[in-house]
């Protein structure tokens, strides 16, 4: 927690240096460098979240929860690797008239952070299933569903700015992409309701070192779907912080899961000596 505080500090110092120093260029090399740290903290999560599953049972609910969480990381990383080979020019960028194979690439494999998110709705639906399973009530409060109107906000706002999604990285024109970031921020927000509707089952259960867990999905998923947000309200006047405040809130989406799945890791030896059932998404 200490190490993402004082990064949240760092990065948008050194981008506003890099901005008065170097101007709009050098700026987005520094966007680009947290996109590589991105990618590094969300490998190391990968590595904690599958640690965290071999400490389930194959017949625990959680290990078919913490399986489908691996799914989701896995699948994202591999929409990350495609993004870093586009981002460090190794391939070129698409554009209209190019090879198909270029287009499969740029264009329909974006869509691996979709079929990431399909993993994660499995992940939260099959935790929510087997909580009620137990034949234990548990209910939604007022505050809940306010929550979840807020982050149901973030959809409508960025369609209503809809106009500056169309830049990839914030500079580049793509006739392609606002679609793709309305339909992710869309699930984004739908992933988040079901993340807290866990959230408030693990709290009436206790809450404890386990609802950690969920408060860090919940902030990841709030994160994730802000940092489109944020490209859609700031493009239009700001491009180069723009690109760096999507790659801000994708940083502090990667911490989260790292946490999240480090506080995991943390509980179940805990509930073993304690001799207790582990929880179904615990």
């Amino acid at each position: 927690m200490k190490a993402l505080i004082i990064s949240l500090i760092a990065a948008p110092a050194i981008f506003a240096l890099a901005t008065v120093a170097g101007g709009p260029a050098e700026a987005d090399r520094v966007t680009l460098a947290l996109f590589g740290g991105t990618v590094l903290v969300e490998v190391i999560a990968l590595t904690r979240v599958l640690a965290a599953r071999r400490l389930f049972s194959p017949a625990d609910p959680g290990y078919l929860t913490w399986t489908l969480v691996a799914a989701f990381l896995l699948a994202r990383l591999l929409g990350e690797l495609r993004l870093a080979t586009i981002n460090f020019q190794f391939v070129p960028r698409f554009s209209e008239g190019g090879p198909t194979w270029l287009f499969v690439y740029v264009i329909v494999f974006r869509y691996l952070y979709t079929l990431s998110d399909v993993f994660f709705i499995v992940a939260l639906t099959t935790t929510i299933r087997a909580y009620k399973s137990t034949g234990l009530k548990f209910e939604l409060i007022r505050r809940d569903y306010l929550y979840m109107a807020l982050v149901w906000l973030m959809p409508v706002v960025a369609f209503v700015f809809r106009a500056n999604l169309i830049y990839s990285n914030a500079t580049v024109r793509d006739g392609y992409i606002a679609s793709f970031r309305l339909i992710t921020i869309t699930v984004g927000a739908f992933i988040v309701s079901l993340c807290l509707v866990v959230r408030r089952y693990m709290s009436q259960m206790g809450g404890g070192a386990v609802a950690r867990v969920w408060n860090m999905a919940v902030a990841a998923g709030v994160a994730r779907a802000a940092s489109f947000l944020a490209l859609a309200v700031l493009s239009s006047w700001w491009r180069s912080g723009a690109g760096f405040m999507e790659q801000y809130l994708l940083w502090i989406f990667g911490c989260c899961w790292l946490m999240a799945a480090v506080y995991q890791l943390k509980v179940l030896p805990h509930a073993s000596e304690a001799h207790l059932v582990a929880a179904p998404a615990a």
